[in-house]
């Protein structure tokens, strides 16, 4: 280590330099507190929302399971389920191996605004809607369902995200190994019933947000960008 030879600066511009890395990191630090305040502030409005409805129903009134296989052997996008990001392609989520099966007959067929969700990570939020795709393929271990037209996805898309859910979830988790749930269970679970308008007008109110702290998000990912760049720029 000792005959290892570095460029050392004066300390004049040690000092600028020092300072410069400061100043970022004191806006990644702020950037980061902008983002949780708006998830605060979504996931505030939309328990208010859920929380005065007059009344509630089974999730089971209002989703169906589907289970249409890929038996003509289609060439559709694998897709897995994260808890993250929800529907991604498996290309994307193992980029160091293959997943999926070379036979793809028996897998699932999801269209866009349908859920699919792991029994076995749900209670980690792997339950999503296909927004981004029109049409895909997901494992055979997925349980899968839709809406039926007296309630949006996107509303039931922001009830899955409440505490109300994953403790409604958490309740049902059956298995001595693995803990999972079925789509009976998942049925059981209560849903705060309001009015389409209202569903409509919800769903509006969230979606910009979410579309703001997207942007936040990115400025976010744009700050560290610039601190690995110049962190890699120092020592050349």
């Amino acid at each position: 280590m000792g005959k290892i030879s570095v460029s050392i600066p004066q300390k004049m511009e040690q000092k600028k330099i020092a300072t410069l890395f400061q100043l970022i990191d004191d806006r990644i630090s702020i950037q980061s507190r902008i983002i949780e305040k708006y998830e605060t502030l979504i996931k505030g409005i939309v328990e208010l929302a859920f929380n005065h409805a007059a009344t509630s129903d089974t999730l089971g009134c209002y989703i169906t399971q589907i289970s249409q296989h890929n038996k003509t052997g289609k060439d559709l996008p694998v897709l897995s389920v994260s808890n993250k990001h929800g529907f991604v392609e498996q290309s994307e989520q193992f980029e160091d191996r293959i997943i999926a099966s070379d036979d793809t007959s028996n897998y699932k067929i999801v269209s866009i605004n349908d859920f699919a969700f792991n029994p076995a990570r749900i209670n980690v939020g792997s339950i999503a809607r296909l927004k981004d795709k029109e049409c895909g393929i997901v494992s055979p271990m997925y349980i899968c369902f839709r809406t039926s037209k007296n309630i949006l996805p996107e509303y039931l898309e922001l009830f899955f995200k409440t505490v109300a859910f994953s403790y409604e979830v958490g309740k049902r988790l059956e298995g001595s190994v693995r803990l999972c749930l079925s789509f009976e269970s998942l049925c059981e679970i209560r849903i705060p019933v309001i009015s389409i308008r209202e569903q409509q007008s919800l769903v509006k109110i969230a979606t910009a947000f979410y579309s703001k702290l997207d942007v936040e998000k990115g400025f976010l990912r744009c700050y560290h960008a610039q601190k690995q760049y110049l962190l890699s720029q120092m020592f050349i």
